[in-house]
């Protein structure tokens, strides 16, 4: 089916209410609107994860007309939007990885795009939103995007840092494996040696090597 058939159902996180706008008038980039509904800001998906979620399920059907009830309260399942139907995910969501070296961490959702891209996210992790059940990260059709994006990308970023995911990791915790940024190894001496360690656990750092 050709984009200019498609369309995309928009569900507010603040009202509930949902409209629908044709695939080829979203923005190539993610973008954040007023709701037409309750005016309040929310985040629109890029078009390519716009439609990764019109193709999940038959979501080209026009909006539902305001005075139609909510499909699912707002203190029911708040997630179920979001891990079934393609919605939006609420802009203030946090995630879990649920995997060894992520017990402390909480992304939102700028870092789980950098953990995806450079590989620290995989589409078998588990990942638990807000304080939803752990779902596979795959499944989440925010993140299954990414890794369509991830798959036909002949880049591979280097490797980021766990808790700046921003910025590139030049070192790694001996103890955790967890990748460290400059601000997450701080140098420490001892005597007279100069040694990095982890910010986190305090153990030593040790510096990955360079992408050839």
């Amino acid at each position: 089916m050709a984009d200019s058939d498609l369309s995309y159902t928009f569900t507010c996180p603040s009202c509930q209410k949902s409209f629908s706008i044709l695939l080829e008038r979203i923005p190539p980039v993610q973008a954040r609107f007023g709701c037409p509904h309750c005016k309040q800001p929310m985040d629109f998906p890029s078009r390519e994860e716009a439609r990764t979620g019109a193709r999940l399920g038959p979501r080209t059907a026009a909006a539902p007309a305001p005075s139609a009830p909510a499909r699912t309260p707002a203190r029911e399942t708040p997630h179920a939007l979001s891990l079934e139907e393609g919605s939006p995910v609420n802009e203030n969501a946090r995630f879990r990885v649920e995997k060894p070296g992520f017990e402390s961490d909480v992304f939102d959702r700028r870092a789980m795009r950098n953990l995806i891209r450079s590989g620290e996210v995989d589409e078998g992790d588990r990942v638990r939103m807000d304080e939803g059940e752990p779902i596979r990260a795959g499944q989440l059709p925010f993140l299954k995007s990414l890794f369509a994006l991830r798959k036909s990308s002949r880049l591979s970023p280097p490797t980021g840092c766990r808790t700046h995911t921003e910025k590139v990791a030049h070192f790694r915790c001996k103890d955790s494996g967890r990748p460290l940024c400059e601000e997450c190894s701080p140098e420490k001496k001892f005597g007279a040696t100069i040694i990095r360690v982890c910010g986190h656990c305090g153990g030593t750092a040790t510096e990955l090597a360079a992408s050839v």
